[in-house]
């Protein structure tokens, strides 16, 4: 009978010769044990195989020394998947002290001295603060964080300063500070108080 697909078969072929009782003549030991040797040796290869390739494939994920390898970082993938802390710098040209006269309603609001400090900070930190004298002799301190670094301008969120009087703004607003020429422009989003705007020269 043919073998069926995946199964062994050994065939063993001689010369027929009658026996001394007549019968046909048994498988002398030496060929009975040639193919038992060989089924034993096809056994064992098999055994020795599938092991063998099975310590391989359990070892295609593992790092040095057998350690298993996070998922992720095969083929030499070590890409993070874990949130990166990044900061803005602030160019330097932004750096200082700053002061100049501010006005607001579009320039026909005089608001007097604005003094501006600037130093380095990361996003969500504080970038300085904004020391304003009025007319009348009357002061107002903002706190000024840093939202974000363009190539153009810093923009911040200004809030007043726990001190100020009932007089000052405590609402926060939008704050931008762009480079111009060697001096620094203000501009405050802020229609309470009437869009403050200063130019600013660097003092120290």
């Amino acid at each position: 009978m043919p073998a069926g697909p995946g199964r062994f078969s050994v065939t063993v072929a001689g010369k027929a010769a009658p026996g001394a009782d007549g019968r046909g003549r048994r498988l002398s030991c030496t060929v009975v044990l040639a193919v038992a040797g060989a089924l034993a040796a096809v056994t064992v290869g098999s055994l020795w195989l599938f092991p063998f390739r099975n310590d391989r494939a359990d070892s295609a994920g593992a790092g040095p020394g057998g350690t298993p390898t996070p998922a992720g970082t095969a083929g030499g993938d070590h890409r993070s998947t874990g949130p990166i802390a990044t900061a803005s710098p602030v160019p330097a040209r932004y750096l200082g002290t700053w002061e100049g006269q501010g006005t607001a309603l579009d320039g026909s609001l005089p608001l007097g001295d604005f003094r501006l400090t600037v130093h380095q900070a990361a996003v969500g930190r504080e970038l300085g603060t904004l020391h304003q004298t009025d007319q009348l002799g009357g002061v107002c301190d903002d706190v000024l964080t840093l939202k974000q670094v363009t190539n153009t301008q810093l923009v911040a969120v200004s809030r007043g300063a726990r001190t100020n009087h009932s007089g000052c703004n405590p609402a926060p607003h939008t704050v931008r500070l762009t480079s111009v020429g060697e001096d620094l422009k203000y501009t405050a989003d802020s229609s309470a108080e009437g869009n403050p705007v200063a130019r600013l020269s660097k003092v120290g």
